[in-house]
C-alpha cells in the first residue's frame, strides 16, 4: 500500500507564508536556529538562510522539500495544540495518606539522616518528592537510570542536580566536589529511581552522607528495599523507611475526589482501577481520557466512559 505524503507542492505565496510563520514561531519561543533545526528536521544552515530569503541565492521557490517539512511541522503543532486543549487538567497534588508518610521520611532525612522510600509504580512517590522539593529549600533531585548506574555517572548526575553542569573528571575528583558542595549545606539529596544504582554507587553516596551529614533519600521501586538488605553497612544507615506494596484505599479515594468522583459506581470503579498495576498512575491516565470523551459527547461522566477509557489506554477490560 502506498503512503500518502500529503501536500508536497507549494505556491510562492504559500512558501512565503510558511517562512513568515516560522519566523514568528522562532521569535515567540525564543529558540535558536540550532533548536529550530532539531524540531523541524531541517538543517540549521538551511533554515537560517531560507527564512530570511537568502537560501539558494534567493531562489526559494524552486525546491519544495523544505516547505513540505515546515508544513508538516505546523500540522504537528496544530494537532498537538488541539489534543492538549481537549485534555482535562489533572488535579493538583493530593496529600494522600501515603504522600504524608513519604514526605515525613524526606523531612527526617533532611535533618541529616538517610531515608528509603520503596514502592511499586503508581503509589505517588515521585509526585511526593517533587511536592516536597517545591515547598522546601536545599532539596536536590537526581533521577537515576541504567546509564547512571556507576559511581562516576551517579556523581555527575548529583552535581547536575546541585546546579553544576560541568561534571568532568575522575570519580575521586567528582566526589570531592560533591562533598565540598554539601558540607554544612543542610541539604537533602534525593536519588530517584535508585534501584538502577550499583552497590559501589550506593556505597559512595553513603560515604558522602557520613562525611557531610547531608540528608540522603533513596527512592525507587519495590526491588530497591530487597537490594539494600544485601548491604548491611548501608542498610543500617537508613534512619527512616517507607516500604509500601500498593496504594491504600485512602490514597485512591483522595485522588478520585481530586477528579470530582466521591461516591457511587464511579468511585467503586476507580477503586478497582487503582488496585491494578500502575496504581494511581493508571487511575490518572484512565480519568484523563474518560473526562475528555465525556466532554466531547456533552454528557456527564459515567462508568461507561471510564471503562472505555481504560480499555483504550491499556488494551484490556477493567
Amino acid at each position: 500500500m502506498n503512503v500518502l505524503l500529503g501536500k508536497t507542492s507549494f505556491t510562492p505565496e504559500e512558501i512565503d507564508d510558511l517562512r513568515d510563520r516560522l519566523k514568528a514561531h522562532k521569535e515567540k519561543t525564543g529558540l535558536a536556529w540550532s533548536q529550530m533545526a532539531q524540531i523541524t528536521g531541517v538543517p540549521q544552515g538551511t533554515l537560517s538562510s531560507w527564512v530570511p530569503g537568502t537560501y539558494n541565492q534567493g531562489k526559494l521557490y524552486e525546491s519544495h522539500d523544505i516547505a513540505a517539512k515546515i508544513h508538516r511541522f505546523f500540522l504537528k503543532l496544530e494537532e498537538r495544540d488541539a489534543l492538549e486543549a481537549a485534555l482535562p487538567q489533572e488535579p493538583d497534588f493530593q496529600l494522600t495518606q501515603s504522600a504524608k508518610r513519604m514526605m515525613t521520611c524526606l523531612a527526617m532525612a533532611q535533618l541529616g539522616d538517610m531515608a528509603l522510600i520503596a514502592t511499586p509504580p503508581g503509589c505517588g512517590k515521585t509526585a511526593s518528592v517533587r511536592q516536597y522539593a517545591a515547598t522546601r529549600s536545599q532539596v536536590f533531585i537526581a533521577t537515576m537510570s541504567p546509564a547512571s548506574r556507576g559511581v562516576q555517572t551517579m556523581l555527575i548526575a548529583v552535581l547536575s542536580a546541585l546546579g553544576e553542569k560541568d561534571g568532568k573528571g575522575s570519580p575521586a575528583f567528582l566526589s570531592a566536589r560533591v562533598r565540598a558542595r554539601l558540607t554544612r549545606a543542610e541539604a537533602l539529596v534525593v536519588l530517584d529511581e535508585a534501584q538502577h544504582l550499583s552497590a559501589q554507587a550506593l556505597e559512595e553516596m553513603r560515604s558522602i552522607h557520613d562525611e557531610t551529614d547531608c540528608g540522603v533519600a533513596l527512592v525507587g521501586d519495590e526491588t530497591l528495599h530487597a537490594n539494600l538488605k544485601r548491604y548491611p553497612q548501608l542498610y543500617s544507615r537508613l534512619g527512616v523507611r517507607h516500604v509500601q506494596p500498593r496504594p491504600t484505599a485512602e490514597d485512591i479515594i483522595a485522588l478520585a475526589k481530586g477528579w470530582g468522583v466521591e461516591r457511587g459506581p464511579e468511585l467503586s470503579f476507580l477503586q478497582e482501577v487503582g488496585r491494578k498495576p500502575g496504581g494511581l498512575r493508571t487511575l490518572t491516565k484512565t480519568m484523563k481520557l474518560a473526562v475528555r470523551s465525556a466532554r466531547a459527547g456533552g454528557a456527564p461522566l459515567e462508568v461507561a466512559d471510564m471503562r472505555d477509557a481504560f480499555a483504550q489506554r491499556f488494551g484490556e477490560t477493567a
